[in-house]
Formats: C-alpha cells, sequence, structure tokens
C-alpha cells in the first residue's frame, strides 16, 4: 500500500506542476490554488508512503520520477525541445534511483 501511496504523491506532485504553469504566474488564481492543494495533498501521500519505505528511496523516487514524467508532459503538451543529453540524463537518473531502491 505504500507503493501506492508513494506513486499517488508522484502523480499528484506532476499535476501541480502542470497546473502551476498554466497558472501563469498565480495571475489564474484558481489554477494556483489547485496546484497548491496538489502539492498538499502529494506530501500527504509521501507521508503515508514513509509509514514503511525508507525516506531516502521514497524521495528519490518522487524526485526523480517527478521529474521525469513533468518533463514528459512539457514536451507533449507544452512542446519543450529535449536534447539526446537530456534524455540520456533522465534515464541515468532513473537508474539511479533504482540502484539506490535495491542498496537498502
Amino acid at each position: 500500500m505504500s507503493w501506492i501511496f508513494l506513486l499517488m504523491a508522484i502523480l499528484l506532485d506532476v499535476v501541480a506542476n502542470i497546473v502551476l504553469k498554466l497558472s501563469d504566474g498565480f495571475r489564474r488564481k484558481p489554477h494556483g490554488i489547485f496546484s497548491l492543494l496538489c502539492i498538499m495533498a502529494a506530501f500527504a501521500c509521501l507521508a503515508q508512503a514513509l509509514q514503511i519505505i525508507e525516506l531516502s528511496v521514497a524521495y528519490a523516487f518522487w524526485g526523480a520520477i517527478g521529474l521525469c514524467l513533468t518533463v514528459l508532459c512539457d514536451y507533449f503538451l507544452f512542446g519543450q525541445k529535449l536534447t539526446s543529453l537530456g534524455w540520456f540524463g533522465m534515464l541515468f537518473m532513473v537508474l539511479g534511483v533504482g540502484l539506490l531502491h535495491y542498496t537498502n
């Protein structure tokens, strides 16, 4: 169940980032408020995940996977261009998180 909470925390973080971009620097207040609510819910889910999963592993997964998913959403939704070096960087980040998980 902890891994489900961690996955929910990651997805809420990604949604918060996308909606934050759509808030246009909080000029669109409903978007900004929704973004804040999503990030608060993400932290609540992360807190539940931390009851079982070690902090180093959970935070690494949350940060790295959330960052990669945010970059992919930015790529597909907003047309961000990423160089091959950027794609390799994301791959190494995911591999590093996987290695961290198996060393604990």
